[in-house]
């Protein structure tokens, strides 16, 4: 088995309570470090290690984006957001995880959304992302 975390957590040997949402290909889990104003910051995954998403199969890339429109429409009611960002980097200077990933950023009015960066989002502790993957699994659920 690979040593990236989100192959780990795909494959189901690391952070269960995390996943919020599984289908035969893909996850989701909240990030550890999100803005204040952004709470409920989530990425989907594709649970092979896919590196870019030009190097995605096609049915993959289907399945992936089928969740993150599930996603973006569940966040308003689990985080209380009116809309959301929905954000993918392929090879980017200074990242340090390479696994294809989608962002799904809740937005609320008045937010003052930047582009996420690491030095203005906190640390989201475990346990409280665990409690956003469970809010967003309900969410999920009513769709």
């Amino acid at each position: 088995m690979s040593e990236c975390p989100f192959c780990l957590i795909g494959a189901g040997a690391v952070d269960r309570d995390l996943v919020a949402y599984r289908t035969e290909n893909v996850f989701v889990i909240p990030v550890p470090w999100q803005r204040a104003k952004n709470m409920g910051h989530c990425l989907v995954l594709p649970r092979e290690h896919v590196t870019d998403l030009y190097s995605a199969d096609r049915n993959l890339i289907t399945e992936l984006f089928d969740v993150v429109a599930r996603v973006s429409a569940a966040a308003p009611k689990a985080f209380g957001a009116s809309g959301s960002t929905i954000q993918q980097n392929n090879t980017i200077p200074d990242q340090v995880l390479h696994h294809l990933h989608v962002h799904v950023i809740p937005r609320s009015i008045g937010d003052a959304f930047k582009q996420p960066d690491i030095t203005t989002k906190s640390e989201i502790p475990y346990a409280a992302r665990v409690e956003q993957a469970a809010a967003l699994r309900a969410a999920l659920s009513g769709l």
